[in-house]
C-alpha cells in the first residue's frame, strides 16, 4: 500500500519558493466552488455539512474541524485512494491531533458496488412475459419500452453506484500528535488560501481527473474550496496537503518541512 500511495506524490522540496507572491495564481484550474457559510445549522445543534461530499461525510461527518482536507481520485483506474486529514484539539482540549483517513480498500469496494450497482439496475427494469405481449396495447407496450431505455442508461448505473459505493469503504485511521505552531500556522495558510482564491479563465469541459476539497472554521462560518484537478498555487497547496498523509501513512511526519513550505505561501 505505500508504493500505491506514493505513486500519488509530490515532492514538495522543490516547490517551496514556488508560491505566487499575490496569492492568486490558480491557472489552469478545472471546475471550482467556494463557500462561506454558517458552521451551525439554524436549530443550532447541528454542523453545516451542506458543502461535503459523501466521502467528506463518510471520513469528517461529526463535525466541521479548524482544519480539514480530503483528496478523492479520478473514477477512472487510478493508483491513489480517497484521503484525507483534519486537525483538532484533543479531548482534554491541551493538544493538537493531526487525523488521518485512507480507504484503503477502494478496489476492491468499486468493484463489489459495481456488480450490486448492475443488479439493483436489472431489478427496475419491467420484464414482460412473451406471452402477455399480444394482450398489451401499443402504447402502453411502448412506455415499458421507453422506461427500460432510461433504465438502462448509464446515468442511472452512476447514481446507483455512487449510492452503493460508500457501503463496501473500509476506512483505516492514524491520529498523531502535531505541535501548537504546526497546527496553527496550517490552519492560518488555509484559510488565508481559500479567502483569497479567484477562480480564472475557464475550466475544461471534462469529468476526468481528482478533485480536493480545503476546509476551515473561522469563528462562527465555515469556509470551504473544493477544486477539481488544481493548478498553480491551489495545486501546490494540495501537493502540500498529500505529502502531509503520504509521510503520516509512514510514520515520518515532518514538520519543519512542511512549515519551511508553508513560511514561503
Amino acid at each position: 500500500m505505500k508504493r500505491i500511495i506514493f505513486a500519488c506524490s509530490v515532492c514538495v522540496f522543490s516547490i517551496a519558493f514556488a508560491f505566487s507572491q499575490d496569492g492568486e495564481d490558480h491557472s489552469n484550474c478545472g471546475h471550482s466552488s467556494k463557500r462561506i457559510e454558517s458552521n451551525l445549522t439554524m436549530s443550532g445543534a447541528n454542523y453545516n455539512m451542506k458543502s461535503k461530499s459523501d466521502i467528506e461525510k463518510l471520513f469528517f461527518g461529526d463535525f466541521n474541524a479548524p482544519t480539514e482536507f480530503c483528496y478523492e481520485p479520478s473514477s477512472e483506474v487510478n493508483p491513489c485512494v480517497p484521503s484525507g486529514f483534519r486537525i483538532l484539539r484533543d479531548s482534554l482540549n491541551s493538544s493538537y491531533i493531526l487525523e488521518v483517513k485512507r480507504i484503503l480498500n477502494y478496489g476492491e469496494a468499486s468493484e463489489d458496488a459495481s456488480k450490486e450497482a448492475k443488479k439493483a439496475q436489472k431489478r427496475q427494469l419491467l420484464d414482460i412475459p412473451a406471452r402477455l405481449l399480444d394482450s398489451i396495447p401499443r402504447d402502453v407496450l411502448n412506455q415499458i419500452w421507453e422506461y427500460n431505455t432510461n433504465i438502462s442508461k448509464n446515468n442511472v448505473f452512476l447514481k446507483l453506484y455512487a449510492e452503493e459505493l460508500p457501503k463496501h469503504f473500509k476506512v483505516e485511521i492514524k491520529s498523531i500528535p502535531v505541535s501548537n505552531p504546526f497546527a496553527e500556522k496550517i490552519y492560518k495558510m488555509m484559510a488565508s488560501f481559500i479567502d483569497n482564491f479567484k477562480a480564472q479563465g475557464v475550466p475544461p469541459a471534462t469529468t476526468d481527473g481528482y478533485s480536493v476539497s480545503f476546509r476551515t472554521v473561522v469563528a462562527d462560518e465555515v469556509w470551504s474550496l473544493r477544486i477539481h484537478m488544481p493548478g498553480g498555487n491551489a495545486n501546490i497547496m494540495a501537493d502540500l496537503c498529500m505529502k502531509i498523509i503520504i509521510d503520516a501513512g509512514d510514520g515520518q511526519l515532518e514538520e519543519s518541512t512542511y512549515l519551511s513550505v508553508l513560511d514561503n505561501f
